[in-house]
């Protein structure tokens, strides 16, 4: 009887952790823990010119008019919006363009020339970015003129040290 007992509460355990049948791709692949992704290739030293990048986009980050408008997370974990709806590359001097059209809008409390620098000096750390781009599944966005800037960026792996997230 006791042996029975044992048997029937080890089953029942075993049961109760595994996850449920009916549960779809998307939702075990956001229930798993986010990680910090595996041989990202870094740099040993940054340049003068990369770390004033580093440096302007944490001045940044601190500055925006609302907070988690732009941000930075270790480099290669999966961000909330993943999976993303399109990944593209762009130019710096495309990144440089969304640069000053955000900080335009959500710096307003720092001067205009001080957010013209920092957003110059902030799009310095690479040549070419990507951008994994995430849209609000109502928006109706057209790539006419560039990349929309809406939903949410994230420029993974930004010198293999940390992904940049910018929300729209």
């Amino acid at each position: 009887m006791k042996v029975l007992l044992k048997l029937s509460m080890l089953v029942c355990l075993l049961n109760a952790c595994s996850p449920p049948k009916n549960r779809t791709e998307r939702e075990i692949r956001f229930s798993k823990p986010h990680h910090v992704a595996e041989n990202l290739p870094t740099t040993s030293e940054l340049t003068p010119e990369q770390q004033s990048a580093f440096d302007a986009l944490n001045r940044l980050q601190v500055s925006t008019d609302q907070m988690n408008r732009l941000y930075s997370t270790f480099a290669g974990i999966d961000q909330l919006c993943y999976p993303p709806d399109t990944s593209l590359a762009i130019s710096q001097s495309e990144l440089l363009m969304a640069m000053k059209q955000f900080v335009a809008s959500n710096c307003k409390n720092i001067t205009v020339a001080e957010r013209d620098e920092l957003a110059a000096t902030s799009v310095l750390a690479q040549e070419e970015y990507t951008v994994s781009l995430c849209l609000d599944s109502s928006a109706n966005v057209t790539y006419e003129n560039g990349i929309p800037r809406t939903g949410t960026w994230v420029l993974p792996s930004v010198l293999g040290r940390r992904d940049v997230i910018i929300v729209w």
